[in-house]
């Protein structure tokens, strides 16, 4: 993933159900980065949903990217 690419959560994803993120909800790729201390460290990504909702280093799995004809935000 990179900057600026527009993502939402995965259906499946717990991240999704544990902070009660609306599934539909779309956010958009602040950074993607990985820790390179930890070997086989999965890609990280800092997204910014609309208002003041920030999710810092999920897991790049936990979304899926949305193509802009399908933005709402």
């Amino acid at each position: 993933m990179k900057a600026g690419q527009r993502v939402r959560l995965r259906a499946a994803s717990p991240i999704a159900k544990r902070d009660e993120m609306p599934t539909e909800a779309v956010g958009t790729v602040l950074c993607s980065y990985r820790v390179r201390a930890r070997a086989g460290a999965p890609e990280k990504v800092d997204v910014k949903f609309t208002g003041n909702t920030v999710m810092w280093g999920v897991a790049a799995e936990e979304f899926e990217t949305v193509e802009e004809s399908h933005c709402t935000a």
